[in-house]
């Protein structure tokens, strides 16, 4: 409304300008009357308008694999629901709503209202489920907890020497839902100021996967995890014609339901007591941090400044758990850690048009990580029992800068150029591996445009990071100084894309992407040595008339890899190169037959397929491929009953097979020191049918605001 005002008042500044030089007319001649118009451009609904869906799934075959984020985890019938809407009133006041998927884990839905200009409140959820595994067993119990064995539990050497293990196995979903609400509200106090807060609490609770040891033998466990996480923001906003402010205030804090997750030992004790471990999970902890974001449109060359500066602080408490779990542990444990890091976050951004064709752009942001918490010296043991030294807690304090910028400039009318970069430089604090790295990259771009309908754009750089001398004191016992971190190791880099768009008629569309990076870690002695990407894809699209439109999507990516090393100094070096590739292939399309019939389908093919070839001592070994292979057809058909009924059938059948040599047959006793969970590989085989009748009540008067 505000931009509407300023548009009416310029409109009659300049009417009353031309009236001066404008001869007088007759009195009826200079006043028309004007009670009757309208403004045509700013109509207004009123009233109430809704859509509710309802109707049912029913799903054979689904499985983990196949309802992972959907909720349809098994063979059955699901209620399809969902419905929306708007109200509007003469006087600006409002309320919408839209919920989806009500009948299903993976429901959403929000409403929100209020009066136009004045005030605001928005509730919305989001459900989440994850399910990972459904093929999973185990012989622990849950007990408060705690995870136990059943009572008639025979400890082993081995998996294959527990004889109660097979009778003893249960089975057990690897999985987890995860719940959000949030509530959000704006007070428009002026038409420059607004002031919001928010309240956000998001629940996850299941079962995740973890593992743990007992010197040399292994497990994998089922986790129960229960989290929460409430968070509050809250905070000013003013507008101006040429600047604007944002000010807000967070406040996070996690909360684990547990402080550790303890477990029988299923394995004949190697020391005397060793019968039970413990986990630490999750500690609560919290966030603070104070933020303000803004613009300011300065008056040279059409430039506009962008800024943001954040401080905050991460804190945690929670109490050590004991060094041991035997009862008469004499090692004694510090209290808690006291953790306490200061975040710091500064941003400059700067776009500006000193020329008609020179657009400039560039960013300078500062992150400063202080870790203030006191490092402590904990005594720990192996397996309950062997003294394993002290270790000193550590500090992972940085100063991170970074500059970035470009600029763009049309050589010719169907040409543009462009160049641009960045600089990464990374500061470490004492006790870390590396000083300092610096990262720089820099790239050019041309954009060609032969003709109207025909685009080009190709773009290539290289990059270069560089790192201090390792510090070989930092490193933790046992580590190899000649296997250097990914994020540290010095890297050379070059890439280049390719976008293409063609509009070959005025109902034929075309366009191709296509991406190469290649990473290589020449001063590296040991650990990953390259890593390559390569990436195309192709669309099509064919409108041959209003009621009809077809598509075709290609895409392919390759990944490859090479690493070596070594088992100790004294052996050959090995080598190891994995190669992976993607297909997929989407076509589909919409067709109208009639006003009473819609039809639309879609067709997914993807394939991939994963390659690990070895050498140990000049020796070649190549390991089972992996492959995966995703089928997907979906139909729906629409038909309008009435102008107010529609109803809509849907058949999809999914098919995903997969064949993983690191998961294929493994089961609980397969591997000698590891007392599994027999996790398989995702295969799924569906059929899914839905019938919904969606209906729309309601009645919405369009008005028009009149001239004063």
């Amino acid at each position: 409304m505000a931009i509407i005002a300023r548009y009416i008042n310029a409109a009659l500044s300049l009417g009353l300008t031309a009236a001066l030089f404008i001869p007088r007319a007759s009195a009826a001649e200079s006043s028309p009357d004007t009670s009757g118009w309208a403004c045509a451009q700013c109509p207004f609904s009123q009233g109430y308008q809704g859509d509710v869906e309802l109707g049912a799934l029913q799903a054979n075959g689904a499985n983990a694999s196949y309802g992972r984020y959907t909720g349809i985890d098994h063979s059955s019938v699901y209620a399809d629901a969902g419905a929306d809407g708007q109200w509007r009133s003469a006087d600006g006041s409002y309320a919408n709503y839209d919920l989806e998927r009500l009948g299903l884990a993976s429901r959403d839905g929000t409403v929100e209202g209020g009066r136009e200009g004045r005030y605001d409140l928005t509730i919305s959820y989001d459900g989440q489920p994850t399910d990972l595994y459904d093929t999973t067993v185990s012989p622990f119990q849950n007990k408060s907890g705690r995870l136990g064995l059943p009572p008639n539990w025979v400890a082993g050497g081995t998996p294959s020497g527990m004889s109660a293990l097979n009778a003893d196995l249960a089975p057990v979903n690897i999985g987890y839902d995860r719940r959000t609400i949030a509530v959000l509200g704006q007070f428009f106090a002026t038409p420059s100021w607004t002031i919001f807060g928010e309240f956000r609490r998001q629940e996850k609770n299941g079962t995740d996967m973890t593992s743990a040891s007992f010197l040399t033998e292994a497990i994998q466990l089922p986790q129960p995890i229960d989290y929460v996480t409430n968070s509050v923001n809250a905070g000013a906003a003013w507008a101006g014609s040429k600047a604007s402010l944002r000010l807000t205030y967070t406040d996070s804090w996690f909360q684990d339901d547990s402080d550790s997750l303890s477990f029988a030992n299923p394995y004949l004790p190697l020391v005397p007591g060793s019968t039970e471990g413990r986990l630490g999970t999750p500690p609560n902890n919290t966030l603070q941090q104070f933020a303000a974001t803004g613009t300011l449109q300065l008056p040279w060359f059409a430039t506009t400044l962008t800024y943001t500066a954040s401080l905050g602080s991460l804190r945690q408490n929670a109490a050590f758990l004991p060094v041991s779990t035997l009862p008469d542990a004499t090692v004694p444990a510090s209290d808690s850690l006291d953790g306490d890091v200061r975040l710091s976050h500064y941003a400059l951004g700067l776009a500006s048009k000193p020329l008609a064709k020179l657009n400039l752009h560039g960013n300078a942001t500062y992150d400063g990580r202080n870790d203030q918490t006191t490092p402590l010296a904990i005594a720990y043991v192996v397996t309950d029992t062997f003294p394993g030294g002290t270790a000193v807690t550590p500090r992972y304090s940085e100063d991170r800068e970074r500059l970035d910028g470009g600029a763009d400039y049309a050589l010719v009318r169907w040409a543009r150029i462009g160049i641009g970069g960045q600089y990464l430089d990374v500061r470490y604090s004492p006790g870390q591996a590396f000083t300092h790295t610096q990262d720089v990259e820099s790239w050019g771009r041309a954009t060609i445009n032969p003709i109207e309908s025909l685009s080009f754009t190709l773009k290539y750089g290289d990059g270069l990071r560089k790192a201090s001398a390792l510090d070989l004191a930092a490193l933790p016992a046992g580590e190899n100084p000649l296997v250097l971190g990914f994020n540290y190791a010095p890297r050379d880099r070059v890439f280049s894309t390719l976008t293409s768009s063609w509009a070959i008629t005025p109902t034929i569309t075309w366009a191709l992407e296509g991406y190469l990076t290649k990473d290589d870690f020449r001063s590296s002695p040991l650990g990953l040595q390259a890593s390559h990407e390569q990436r195309g894809s192709t669309t099509f699209t064919w409108t041959p008339r209003d009621t009809l439109s077809l598509y075709a999507d290609v895409g392919y990516q390759r990944l490859y890899s090479v690493q070596n090393g070594y088992t100790d100094p004294t052996t050959a070096p090995w080598l190891i190169s994995d190669t992976e590739r993607y297909w997929n292939v989407n076509i589909g399309g919409q067709w109208v037959l009639s006003q009473r019939w819609a039809l639309t389908l879609d067709y997914v093919h993807a394939p991939t397929y994963g390659d690990t070839d070895s050498a140990l001592g000049g020796l070649a070994q190549a390991f089972p491929q992996n492959w995966t292979k995703f089928d997907s057809a979906k139909l729906g058909v629409t038909y309008q009953w009435t102008a107010a009924l529609q109803l809509h059938l849907r058949y999809e059948h999914e098919t995903y097979n997969s064949n993983d040599w690191a998961l294929d047959g493994v089961g609980p006793s397969t591997v000698p020191n590891l007392l599994a969970l027999g996790i398989q590989p995702y295969r799924d085989n569906v059929n899914l049918i839905g019938l919904t009748a969606r209906y729309q009540f309601g009645l919405v008067r369009a008005s028009a605001s009149k001239s004063p």
